[in-house]
């Protein structure tokens, strides 16, 4: 009877994504407790049932698990890239005779090297995949803490929570190989004596790298787990609850846009602060597109809005 019952729920936790040491360690325990009492095969209750509570646990802990580790990655990856970032302005400057005063003058130097083409895709996933990876992430996170201490979530909240986690992790990745093409790009334009401290940011983005895909692995363990809690997702409104303004509460595209306005004023306005308005408002009214187009094909998916 006990081995029949084992069997079953081995069969049942394996058909919801329990497989290995942790299937090997629910099987051990329930038989050290069926052992123990000859009458509790009857009072344990239906193997199939126990399966579906022992997988959603492991899902909802590990879905919630996982952008803390994912943010805690990105916070390192986002360390270094900033410090890249200033580098390489430095670098630009030093030897292009004072032309280059910021970082644009890195991206001038790569535009005007032996493959263009690389250094302007390098370029462009430097602007917008630390944005997106930022954004995803801290979404995944907000919403982990808005749902923290639960022991089961609707199986469509850990799908949400799944793909959040996997978006900042891939567009954080993109993010150091970005780093890493963008430096070897430059280091091909500067003088000998800048090689070492350029290969520094090819090492420093391959150990981001790293970094980004074992704490991802870490958090995303319970991934094939399979949770059936029934219950829908929320949404934006339901991450930020009060901060969003009572106005534009379940108005997902107006809110979209006003956000996405905001974030180009601000664009704009630092823009005006550097002494360079036109050139700001050019890249503001991009981000604001940019920020817009992002809600509209990535809103569902991430379960922004319903």
């Amino acid at each position: 009877m006990i081995e029949e019952y084992l069997a079953e729920m081995s069969t049942q936790l394996a058909r919801l994504g329990v497989r290995g040491a942790r299937r090997r360690r629910i099987l051990a325990e329930t038989e050290d407790h069926l052992r123990s009492d000859a009458e509790a095969t009857a009072r344990f209750g239906d193997p199939a049932e126990i399966a579906r509570a022992f997988a959603n646990d492991l899902g909802t802990r590990g879905a919630l698990r996982a952008p803390l580790w994912a943010f805690a990655a990105l916070a390192v990856a986002g360390i270094f890239y900033g410090a890249m970032f200033v580098a390489w302005s430095g670098f630009s400057a030093a030897t292009s005779g004072g032309v280059a005063r910021s970082a644009a003058g890195a991206f001038q130097t790569v535009a005007a090297g032996r493959a263009p083409w690389l250094g302007l895709v390098a370029a462009g996933l430097l602007v917008l995949a630390p944005q997106l990876a930022f954004v995803t992430g801290a979404l995944a996170l907000v919403r982990a803490l808005r749902l923290r201490g639960r022991r089961s979530v609707p199986a469509a909240e850990v799908r949400a929570l799944r793909r959040r986690t996997t978006t900042a992790v891939g567009f954080g990745l993109a993010s150091m190989g970005a780093v890493a093409l963008f430096a070897q790009q430059l280091g091909a334009q500067l003088p000998s004596w800048s090689a070492g401290v350029l290969g520094w940011g090819v090492a420093g983005a391959t150990a981001s790298g790293v970094l980004l895909i074992a704490c991802g692995a870490a958090g995303l363990r319970t991934a094939t787990v399979r949770v059936a809690t029934a219950g829908a997702a929320g949404d934006i409104f339901d991450d930020l609850g009060p901060v969003v303004p009572a106005a534009l509460r379940g108005r997902p595209w107006a809110f979209a846009a006003t956000v996405s306005c905001a974030a180009g004023l601000l664009v704009w306005a630092a823009g005006i602060a550097a002494s360079d308005a036109y050139d700001g408002a050019v890249r503001g009214i991009v981000e604001a597109a940019a920020c817009f187009a992002g809600f509209a094909i990535l809103g569902r998916f991430l379960a922004l809005r319903s």
